[in-house]
């Protein structure tokens, strides 16, 4: 059995929402799809990288005081790190029991992906 998934549901670009990268639909997307699944989440500790990556690592991955969060490489960071903030109309969800993120309601070709964040992640770059 092939274990990648040939399905592509997005692409970067300028966002529409900060001053940044965006996620957007590349194609119709019915609520409910997986449009991200990623592998096991582990926590790794500040310790284990050289503290001159420490900001930029931590600008990208979910973090606290002790560490960061990462489900692949750090050179293979996916996709559904570029999602955005949103206050109103989110259209995708994360599942932290399964690390997949998921279209919580249809989505047009072409409209960006967001999600409102946890309060923990607001001060992530948006």
């Amino acid at each position: 059995m092939f274990p990648y998934s040939l399905e592509l549901y997005t692409y970067l670009a300028p966002s529409k929402v900060c001053d940044g990268v965006g996620v957007f639909a590349l194609v119709d997307i019915t609520k409910g799809t997986q449009i991200f699944n990623s592998s096991e989440v582990i926590k790794l500790s500040w310790d284990s990288i050289p503290k001159d990556r420490y900001e930029r690592i931590k600008s990208i991955t979910l973090n606290d005081q002790e560490g960061f969060w990462i489900d692949c490489d750090l050179n293979k960071i996916y996709g559904a790190y570029y999602i955005n903030h949103t206050e109103e109309n989110e259209n995708v969800k994360y599942n932290y029991e399964n690390g997949s993120w998921y279209a919580a309601r249809d989505i047009l070709k072409n409209e960006e992906l967001l999600n409102t964040y946890e309060p923990e992640e607001i001060d992530w770059p948006t």
